[in-house]
């Protein structure tokens, strides 16, 4: 029996081709054939791609279902080369599911994309407990006490989510601004179950969330970009915002919203063109007015509504806000390690410039490293703290600076370090760049001739960047926490230049810790204090194994929970099933004995 094509699962190349693998699985006799161009048409308006397109994503197709009669493009070059990797994790997943589990997967993938209008909405979210469960990873809610836009809000409308609430607030722990991307999963229903002040009727409707940014981006974080100024709830507020929850997003707003977020984060450029269509990444990358800088004179008018909402901001750029403070004594709060060894820590990345967290899934590595450069600053500011993540076609032109195509031809574009190195240079503070999963990437390839300045005795010497052969140096005040995962078994060999240039610091979890030991017994959960003791028992084992050893065992960041956390049997099962035990899976995949054995230990806590 195989299991529901859960469709909110999937990306939206992958819905593109479990339609055009299930019009390749028919034969040319079956009625449901007939649908094909109605459906092609469908995912055409909705990612602004030719009919043909999809017409010749079937045909790769073909030659692996013999029983539809037709040869289509029989070559020798594989789904994945023809097609793109989409369409090859489709076939390789769903390709021997029934054809009648198939075709409803594909009616629930035309019914989200099959839109009215193109046009966008902005939703701000003030509620903590969701705020919360979207900060946490979660992808689907319900959204509840809307009264406005219901007839927008058809399944497949894109929504930009924005973290709203009053920072005077308590209860509003969080950072404010522009943080994910979104669409409608259901429509509007459930409306009139109750009624606001002024009579209006609320309702519900579903979200699934696509993509969260690496943090929020505030509103003055779109200062610099004036064709993002009054997008609702996100861009400058120069007219004021409308008071429900949900507003619409003009198409010229959503593109620069998205140039701006590529800006700052450019490693979002992929995830985004999966999102949106072609037409608009195009659009994105052909915006040149929203690179105006700020300090462009825009008239009277606008710069005085610029400095009422924003009245702490020179004219120089330079900012004086008030950051949340944030100190050694906070950090040790936070992450479960002695201050002997935060000493250590903070010191050897003082000196070094460069290190390296390496460590199993779930020791709270990220969570470490934005919290030690706080500790340093003694403050979140996150304009001096900065984090990007490597992967395989990660380049020099995304990281330093390289030629992109525009809507006239290509043009030099920045990357992201060199950014952040032009702006330590003139702030003598310390500075801290984050590099997640620095070893997915090739760190010689990506740093290229600055793989050399990066070391501490290298600091502010120059040599001339490749494209614009330009002077460049690293300052010294500039320091890199790299992250790596112990358990990556397809990245056992690490660059030697890697090796050279980083200090390499063990992060180990931290069950035995007095303040994690603490935690978990304000929740007085005698099933989290079982669980905990099973899991350190599986450490023992797993480091026991030569083939494993401590680099892959089970961190202790899945049970760090909020305060309004509940510990019942729906979390543990939750906990032991879908974060625990597909580890399980992974580590002993040739000993299924021993995975059925600790398998049934770990369950056997919620059934206790």
């Amino acid at each position: 029996m195989t299991e529901k094509i859960d469709i909110l699962k999937l990306t939206p190349n992958q819905h593109q081709a479990l339609v055009c693998m299930f019009f390749a699985m028919l034969p040319k006799t079956d009625e449901r054939y007939k649908m094909r161009n109605e459906y092609w048409e469908i995912l055409s308006n909705r990612f602004n791609k030719k009919i043909n397109t999809y017409k010749n994503h079937k045909d790769s197709f073909d030659p692996y279902f013999e029983a539809n009669g037709r040869v289509g493009h029989k070559t020798n070059r594989s789904l994945k080369d023809q097609s793109g990797q989409a369409f090859q994790d489709v076939y390789d997943r769903y390709s021997q599911y029934a054809l009648e589990e198939i075709e409803l997967a594909v009616q629930d993938v035309i019914a989200l994309y099959k839109v009215s209008d193109k046009n966008y909405m902005a939703l701000r979210l003030t509620e903590p407990d969701t705020v919360h469960k979207l900060l946490a990873g979660e992808k689907d809610f319900v959204v509840d006490g809307v009264t406005d836009l219901a007839d927008e809000l058809k399944n497949g409308k894109v929504i930009f989510v924005a973290l709203g609430g009053d920072k005077g607030r308590s209860e509003v722990d969080w950072e404010t601004g522009f943080y994910a991307i979104a669409h409608v999963s259901k429509e509007p229903y459930d409306v009139g179950y109750e009624k606001n002040k002024r009579g209006k009727n609320y309702f519900k409707f579903n979200m699934h969330v696509d993509v969260v940014l690496d943090y929020p981006i505030p509103r003055s974080g779109f200062l610099k970009y004036p064709d993002t100024y009054d997008a609702a709830y996100i861009g400058l507020e120069i007219h004021r915002d409308r008071s429900q929850a949900n507003s619409s997003l003009e198409d010229e707003k959503a593109v620069a919203i998205i140039r701006a977020t590529i800006d700052c984060m450019p490693h979002m450029k992929e995830k985004f063109a999966e999102i949106f269509s072609d037409e608009f990444m195009q659009r994105v990358f052909g915006c040149a007015n929203v690179l105006v800088p700020a300090s462009v004179n825009y008239g009277e008018d606008l710069k005085s509504a610029i400095n009422e909402q924003f009245s702490e901001i020179d004219d120089d750029g330079k900012d004086d806000i008030q950051y949340e403070s944030y100190s050694k004594e906070d950090f040790l709060k936070e992450v479960f390690m002695s201050e002997d060894e935060y000493e250590l820590l903070s010191e050897l990345l003082l000196n070094r410039k460069n290190i390296i967290l390496q460590g199993a899934p779930g020791v709270g590595k990220t969570f470490m490293a934005k919290r030690l450069a706080y500790s340093i600053l003694g403050c979140k500011d996150k304009k001096r703290v900065q984090m990007v993540q490597f992967h395989q076609s990660y380049s020099y032109e995304d990281f330093i600076v390289g030629y992109r195509p525009t809507g006239n031809g290509f043009e030099l574009e920045y990357g992201p370090f060199y950014k952040f190195c032009k702006q330590a240079e003139k702030d003598n503070r310390p500075h801290f760049f984050i590099i997640d999963e620095i070893n997915r990437g090739n760190v010689s390839k990506i740093f290229g001739e600055l793989l050399m300045l990066i070391e501490a005795d290298k600091r502010e010497e120059s040599l001339k960047l490749l494209y614009k052969k330009e002077e460049f140096s690293v300052p010294k005040n500039v320091h890199i926490i790299g992250m790596m995962n112990t358990a990556d078994r397809s990245l056992a060999i690490i660059d030697y230049a890697l090796r050279r240039r980083f200090a390499f610091y063990d992060v180990r979890p931290a069950f035995n810790n007095s303040m994690f030991i603490e935690m978990t017994e304000k929740k007085e959960s005698e099933s989290l204090k079982r669980l905990i003791s099973y899991v350190k028992l599986l450490n023992d084992d797993i480091r026991k194994d030569d083939s494993l050893g401590s680099g892959f065992e089970v961190g202790h960041s899945y049970f760090c929970t909020t305060e309004d956390t509940q510990i019942d049997k729906k979390w543990i099962k939750s906990t032991v099933e879908y974060e625990i035990i597909p580890s399980i899976n992974e580590y002993w995949f040739d000993d299924r004995e021993k995975v059925d054995e600790w398998s049934a230990k770990l369950r056997g806590v919620e059934n206790d």
